[in-house]
């Protein structure tokens, strides 16, 4: 497998980075068999999250990057692709993991990787967990887009469903909760120092103050998990919202669907009231154009009351549309009336 050179920026700055043999595989135990099995001098373990590609086709990518380094310096980056979740129409899990091209995302932030096995293990695994920690600001920006269409959906600026939006809502906090998982474990297991080296994860995780590279990757590690609980409860806060905006909505469709059959029976009813109350037997047929004023006018006006009166107590704001709309339905039943009664046989 050919080696890549790995943290060196984009585009590579001189004399920073190291080469790595990269492979992906899947999730799996790091114990002290699994490590005993490799044959390395240090291992260390940094959790892995990146949002991939572009607006409408991303990826959310959550897992594992594995930093295996042999006693001659030889270097292994394994990524554990646990779960990815596609922004293909709404965000939605993949069934099985994605394959992905993962070197370009091991590429940055740009270090300087120098020294024995340890440190370079070291050097190599707070970068990835920093890259990690990056890479929370494009998930709390998907969050802001969620926010802006349920802010849209809320004012009617914009025709969305809300079904959608609510499972986007439940995805989102998944990849968020798994993702959180893996910083914790980081945390709780010092990146998997304890395999290889005991005494330095039991001093870091005595200490608070500040402590050499494998502390700044636990520190990465716990601000990852941190901010990523906070946005587990942004979520979650937004998914209660939209449930109750929900249950609100329904009584919303129901008002709106009474407020339609009111319209649709005074369309109807008013014009058969006014016709049965005053008889139009003295203007059939409508040959002429007095008889259609008279017979058609007072209907068109009683009409055009009923569905403006209607249209001003529907939920939500009404629009241009919904007027032209309602005048076009008035206009259609005064012209349905003018051309029965035109054939209509004189009495």
């Amino acid at each position: 497998m050919p080696s890549e050179l790995l943290l060196a920026g984009t585009p590579a700055v001189p004399d920073h980075g190291f080469h790595a043999t990269v492979r992906t595989a899947g999730e799996h135990t790091v114990d002290q068999e699994y490590f005993a099995g490799l044959d390395v001098e240090a291992l260390l373990v940094a959790p892995y999250l990146r949002v991939l590609g572009a607006k409408g086709d991303r990826r959310i990518v959550v897992g594992m990057t594995e930093v295996a380094v042999r006693k001659d310096g030889e270097a292994e980056v394994t990524v554990v692709v646990q779960a990815t979740w596609h922004e293909n129409g709404g965000w939605r899990q993949e069934d099985e993991p994605h394959h992905l091209d993962v070197v370009p995302t091991l590429s940055g932030p740009a270090h300087v990787v120098s020294g024995d096995p340890r440190a370079v293990a070291a050097t190599a695994a707070k970068a990835f967990a920093e890259a990690s920690r990056a890479e929370l600001a494009r998930l709390r920006g998907i969050r802001y887009e969620v926010e802006r269409q349920i802010a849209d959906l809320l004012s009617q600026r914009r025709t969305t469903a809300l079904r959608p939006l609510l499972a986007g809502i439940i995805e989102l906090s998944i990849a968020t909760g798994r993702a959180r998982d893996h910083a914790r474990d980081a945390c709780r297991n010092g990146l998997w120092v304890w395999l290889w080296d005991p005494e330095t994860y039991h001093r870091n995780r005595d200490t608070t103050g500040p402590g050499d590279t494998h502390r700044a990757a636990l520190r990465h590690c716990e601000a990852i998990d941190a901010e990523l609980a906070e946005e587990a409860g942004r979520l979650h806060s937004l998914l209660t919202s939209m449930s109750t905006f929900a249950v609100a909505q329904d009584g919303e469709a129901q008002q709106r669907f009474n407020t339609i059959a009111a319209a649709a029976a005074a369309g109807l009813g008013v014009p058969a009231l006014i016709l049965s109350l005053y008889g139009a037997d003295t203007f059939l047929p409508l040959t002429s154009f007095d008889h259609a004023w008279r017979a058609l006018v007072p209907i068109a006006v009683t009409a055009l009351v009923a569905v403006g009166v209607v249209l001003r107590r529907i939920p939500g704001r009404t629009t241009v549309r919904q007027y032209a709309f309602g005048l076009g339905l008035v206009v259609t039943l005064v012209g349905v009336l003018f051309a029965a009664g035109a054939l209509a046989p004189a009495g």
